[in-house]
C-alpha cells in the first residue's frame, strides 16, 4: 500500500521527488528514502528488496532521515521568524538559521510551494515578508506562548454573559495542538480556577502573572502537592514560603491563589504575579477545611480589603441606577436613599483616587465623612483651576 507525504506519491525503489515515502506491505512499516533518477553521486541504489537490513542501506536511510528532519525543522523555524517581524533581510535570516543565503532562498521557495505567501522585496531595505491576508497560515507557539493564549481565550464565567463561540473554537484548537502533558496541565487550570467580575483597577502598573507559574499552581491544586516559592509582599520585602494551593481566582486583571501557608499555619490569598521561583514539591498537601465554601467570595473580600486602604461615605445626588455602574464591588456599595439620591460607602488606595473616580458619576456629591475626602476634592479642584488658567493664558498669547 502506498501513502502520501508532503503531497508526493512514491513507491518502492523510486519517488517523484526528494522526499520520504512510507511503504506498508506484509504487515511491516518500512520508512524508505529514495531519490528521483535513481540516486546521487556516492549514494547506494535502493535494492532493499534484496539487501533489506544491510549496513549500507540502513546507514543511507539514516542519513536521508536526518537530512529530511533538519530541513523540516529549519522550515518551521523560518516560518516562525517570518511571523515575528514584518520584514527580514537575507543576512538576518542567515544569522538566525546558521545557513547560507542560497539555502534561505531555497527554503523561501519551499514555503511558497506549501502555500505560504512570502513576498521578496529587492533593493535597499528589502527582504522577505510573510503577506498578511484572509488566509492565516499555521502559527508557531512556544509552550509558554501557548499557555498565555489559553489564559487569554479562557472564558470568564460572568453571570449573564454570552460565551464567545469564536474564542471557544480557537481555545479548542490550541488545546488539541498541545502535547498531551501540557494539555493535561491546561485542563487542570480549567478545573481548579474561576473568574469573578469586580470591575477594573483604577491604576494598575503591576506586571502580569507568568503563565508558566499559573499552570504550575493549577497542577499543584490537581495533584494536591505542596509548592515552594518566593513571595514579594506589598512593601517590597520577600520571603520563602511553602504553600498548599487550593484554587486560583482571576479578577481585576490579576490572578490570585488561595493557599494554606505551612510556615504561618494559616490560609492566605496571594497575588500570583508576586510569586517567583515556584516549584512543585514531593510533599503532599494535607486535607484541610477550606477557608470558605465559595472561593470567589473569599477572594473578593480579601481583594476589596487590600484595595480599600482608605474609606469614606458620600451622598451622590443621582438615582442609584445611574451611580451603580460607576462603583464596582471592589470599591464600595451603593444604597438608595431617595429616588434622586443614594449613599455610597467607598474605599480606595488614596482619598485623591477616590475623589477622582467619584467625579465620574457626573453628579453633585456631598461628603458625609471623613474630612480628608473633602480636602482631596479641594486639591483636585485646585489642580483643575491651574490647568484652565494655564490654558487661558496660552489662548490669550496666541490671540485666541
Amino acid at each position: 500500500m502506498l501513502t502520501q507525504l508532503d503531497g508526493r506519491i512514491s513507491g518502492p525503489g523510486r519517488c517523484l521527488d526528494r522526499t520520504a515515502s512510507r511503504v506498508v506491505a506484509d504487515g511491516t512499516d518500512d520508512m524508505r528514502f529514495t531519490l528521483a533518477g535513481g540516486g546521487v553521486p556516492g549514494s547506494q541504489p535502493d535494492d532493499s528488496h534484496g539487501r533489506r537490513g544491510t549496513g549500507q542501506v540502513l546507514s543511507y536511510r539514516a542519513g536521508r532521515m536526518r537530512c529530511m528532519w533538519d530541513t523540516s525543522e529549519r522550515l518551521l523555524k523560518l516560518l516562525s521568524l517570518l511571523q515575528q517581524a514584518d520584514t527580514w533581510t537575507s543576512n538576518a535570516l542567515c544569522d538566525e538559521l546558521s545557513v547560507t543565503a542560497r539555502t534561505v532562498s531555497r527554503d523561501i521557495v519551499r514555503l511558497r510551494n506549501l502555500g505560504y505567501p512570502v513576498i521578496t522585496t529587492k533593493g535597499v531595505g528589502g527582504g522577505y515578508t510573510l503577506q498578511r491576508g484572509a488566509s492565516i497560515p499555521p502559527i508557531m507557539f512556544s509552550l509558554d506562548e501557548a499557555a498565555a493564549v489559553l489564559l487569554a481565550l479562557r472564558p470568564a464565567p460572568t453571570p449573564g454573559a454570552t460565551p464567545d463561540a469564536h474564542a471557544a473554537m480557537a481555545l479548542g484548537k490550541v488545546q488539541q495542538a498541545l502535547p498531551r502533558p501540557v494539555r493535561a496541565a491546561m485542563q487542570a487550570l480549567v478545573t481548579h480556577s474561576t473568574s469573578v467580575d469586580l470591575g477594573q483597577p483604577i491604576t494598575d502598573s503591576s506586571p502580569s502573572a507568568d503563565p508558566a507559574v499559573v499552570v504550575l499552581l493549577a497542577r499543584s491544586c490537581r495533584d494536591r502537592r505542596q509548592v515552594t516559592c518566593t513571595y514579594r509582599h506589598h512593601n517590597g520585602n520577600t520571603r520563602a514560603r511553602r504553600l498548599e494551593p487550593l484554587g486560583l481566582v482571576h479578577t481585576m486583571n490579576r490572578w490570585y491563589l488561595v493557599a494554606y501557608c505551612t510556615d504561618d499555619d494559616a490560609w492566605a490569598t496571594l497575588r500570583v504575579d508576586r510569586i517567583t521561583d515556584a516549584a512543585l514539591s514531593a510533599h503532599p498537601s494535607h486535607a484541610r477545611q477550606p477557608p470558605s465554601g465559595n472561593l470567589d467570595d473569599y477572594v473578593s473580600r480579601a481583594v476589596s480589603k487590600g484595595w480599600q486602604r482608605v474609606t469614606a461615605t458620600v451622598r451622590v445626588h443621582a438615582p442609584k441606577a445611574d451611580v451603580t455602574r460607576w462603583v464596582s464591588p471592589a470599591w464600595g456599595t451603593v444604597t438608595e436613599e431617595t429616588p434622586t439620591t443614594c449613599i455610597v460607602h467607598a474605599g480606595a488606595d488614596t482619598y485623591d483616587s477616590m475623589a477622582r473616580w467619584l467625579l465620574l458619576t457626573a453628579a453633585d456629591i456631598t461628603v458625609i465623612a471623613p474630612p480628608k475626602l473633602t480636602q482631596a476634592f479641594h486639591r483636585i479642584a485646585a489642580q483643575a483651576l491651574r490647568t484652565t488658567t494655564a490654558l487661558g493664558q496660552l489662548d490669550s498669547r496666541h490671540g485666541g
